[in-house]
Order: structure tokens, then sequence, then C-alpha cells
């Protein structure tokens, strides 16, 4: 998507934990840990991350990162913020035995991510490149956003300029993640 965005077009988005965007908007992680049956197909264009506030569970972090947990347990009142946008640079299929190996490129514990997706199949595992929006926008959260979906289309009235903003990784740290990654999992 590396065209502008007309008026008419709704931006994609990722939901996702919010304490794991916050991970993803640090630099903290870089991947994802997705069940397959989420996101089918191939993700190929960029995408805002939607954080979201239900569902988040403190025991499914590792200790030294539970400050994520409590820093978004609670939606702001004033919207949702969506201030990262995202693009899949590789991707990965794992049994959910590989995900001791691969613990220190996301926040949950490997306990905690097979009590979330409890996985009989593969788990998809994504390597992301992340950017922080230079202008983050709070968002209203509409009746179309909620449920347990991993994708939304927000709404075309929703401005958000996907094309301004930085990575959260210079490229160096980028390509030695990438590496830490694929050497775990290839």
């Amino acid at each position: 998507m590396s065209d502008a965005r007309n008026a008419t077009e709704t931006v994609p988005a990722l939901k996702e934990r919010a304490g794991v965007v916050n991970a993803l908007l640090d630099g903290t992680q870089t991947v994802l840990v997705r069940h397959p049956t989420l996101d089918p197909g191939t993700i190929d264009d960029e995408f805002v991350l939607y954080p979201a506030y239900s569902h988040q569970d403190p025991a499914r972090y590792q200790s030294r990162y539970e400050h994520y947990y409590h820093r978004s347990s609670a939606k702001p009142d004033a919207g949702v913020p969506i201030r990262a946008v995202a693009d899949v640079r590789e991707e990965y299929r794992v049994s959910s035995d590989a995900l001791e190996a691969l613990a220190r490129h996301y926040v949950y514990t490997p306990d905690g991510l097979r009590d979330k997706y409890d996985p009989e199949d593969d788990l998809r595992v994504l390597l992301l490149r992340v950017s922080a929006l230079v202008s983050p926008r709070l968002v209203e959260e509409r009746g179309s956003y909620r449920g347990c979906r991993a994708w939304i289309d927000l709404e075309d009235d929703v401005d958000v300029d996907t094309e301004a903003s930085l990575p959260v990784l210079d490229d160096v740290a980028f390509a030695e993640r990438r590496a830490a990654v694929r050497g775990v999992l290839e």
C-alpha cells in the first residue's frame, strides 16, 4: 500500500492485545504468534495495529514484561489510540513446542500463548516491521470494530496517514532481530 489512500478507502487494521501493541511500538517485540484460523491467507499489505483492551490477562506475560499489561489494562476514554503501522516481512508455521525457543522475541510466556490459542495445529509466527505514526489518531470504537476477530476495516472517515511513519527499530537493529528469529525457526 505504498500509494496514498483516497477518501473512500478503508484502512485495514489488525486487532491485538494492547500490551502487545505497546511492546511492538517499543521495539521489545518483533513477532506476533497467531492461530492460523485468525489470519487466513497471505498478508501482503501494510496495516495499522488496533489495540484491544478486552480479554487481557496479566498471567500470560513474562514477569519482566508485566508492565506492558499494566500500562494498557484499560481502554482510554477518549478513544482507541492508533499509533502504529506494520507489515509482515516473514512468516513461519511452527508447532507450539517451538514457543520456548522463540520466547525472547515476545512478551507472553510460551504457556500464555498456548493458553490463548489452545493450539492443536501449527501456529503462525509473523515477523513484523513496525513503524510509529507521526500523527497518531484516537479512533471512536464502533460496533463494527467489536467482537472476537483479528481483522477489521477502519471506516473511511478515519484519517490515518500510514505513509508518515518512522520505524521503531533502525535497519541494523531490525536485521539483527530478523537473523535471531531465523536462527530459532529455520
